[in-house]
C-alpha cells in the first residue's frame, strides 16, 4: 500500500497523522542513496551513515511541517549536505581525509525504478540498473540525482560544488554510456526486428 503512495501523500500522511509506516516508507526510499551522497563528502561509512541518520531525526522532529515541502528531494539533499560540512568542520580526523575526487567510488545500489523501465522487459530492466551501477561514480551520482530524483542541473551543480557545465558533461556521458550499452544488448539478444525501435524509444527517455 505504502510503496504505491507518492512522496506527498507520505509527507501529508507523516504531516497529519504522525503515520510511522509512511515514515518507512520514505525511509526506505531514500536512506541509501542519501548515504552515498553523504560518501560524497565524508570518507567514512558510518560517519555518513549518522549523518543521514541525523537528517531524518530532524524530519520527525518537524514532522508536521513535512507536508508543506514542495521540493522534497532538493530539501533532503542539501540537509544531508549541510549536516556533512558542519561535521568535518567539527571533526579534524575528518577534515584531514576530506577530499572531492572522480576516483571516489562510494555508490550504493538504489531500489527506485526509473521511468525509461516502463519501456523494459524484465530482463532488459535488470541490465538497463545493471548499466547504471557500473557507470563511474560521479557519472552515476549526477544521473541519478536528475534522472530519478528530478533534480534541476543548477540544483546539483550547487549540491557537488561543481559548474553546470560539468554537471551536463557528467549526465551526457552517462547517456551514451547507457545507450551504447541497451543498443548492444539488443543486438546481441537478436532482438533485431525491434532494435532501432527501442533504441529510439530509450534515447528519447534517457534524455
Amino acid at each position: 500500500m505504502y510503496s504505491a503512495l507518492s512522496n506527498k501523500d507520505l509527507l501529508f500522511q507523516i504531516s497529519d497523522r504522525t503515520d510511522k509506516k509512511a515514515f518507512g516508507e520514505l525511509y526506505k526510499r531514500y536512506h541509501e542513496k542519501l548515504v552515498s551522497f553523504a560518501l560524497y563528502y565524508l570518507p567514512i561509512q558510518e560517519e555518513a551513515e549518522d549523518v543521514v541518520s541525523d537528517m531524518f531525526v530532524n524530519l520527525l522532529k518537524k514532522h508536521v511541517l513535512l507536508k508543506d515541502i514542495d521540493n522534497f528531494d532538493g530539501y533532503v539533499y542539501f540537509s544531508v549536505k549541510n549536516l556533512c560540512l558542519n561535521r568535518i568542520k567539527k571533526n579534524k580526523h575528518i577534515a584531514n581525509f576530506f577530499t572531492i575526487s572522480p576516483e571516489m567510488d562510494h555508490m550504493g545500489a538504489s531500489e527506485r525504478s526509473h521511468p525509461l523501465n516502463q519501456l523494459l522487459n524484465n530482463e532488459l530492466r535488470e541490465f538497463y540498473n545493471e548499466l547504471i551501477e557500473r557507470l563511474p561514480s560521479k557519472r552515476k551520482l549526477v544521473f541519478k540525482m536528475i534522472k530519478e530524483d528530478s533534480l534541476k542541473i543548477a540544483e546539483v551543480a550547487k549540491l557537488l560544488e561543481v559548474t553546470e557545465k560539468t554537471v551536463k558533461k557528467h549526465l551526457e556521458l552517462a547517456i551514451k554510456d547507457l545507450r551504447l550499452g541497451i543498443q548492444g544488448y539488443l543486438e546481441i539478444n537478436g532482438k533485431h526486428k525491434k532494435v532501432i525501435e527501442q533504441t529510439r524509444k530509450i534515447e528519447k527517455a534517457l534524455v
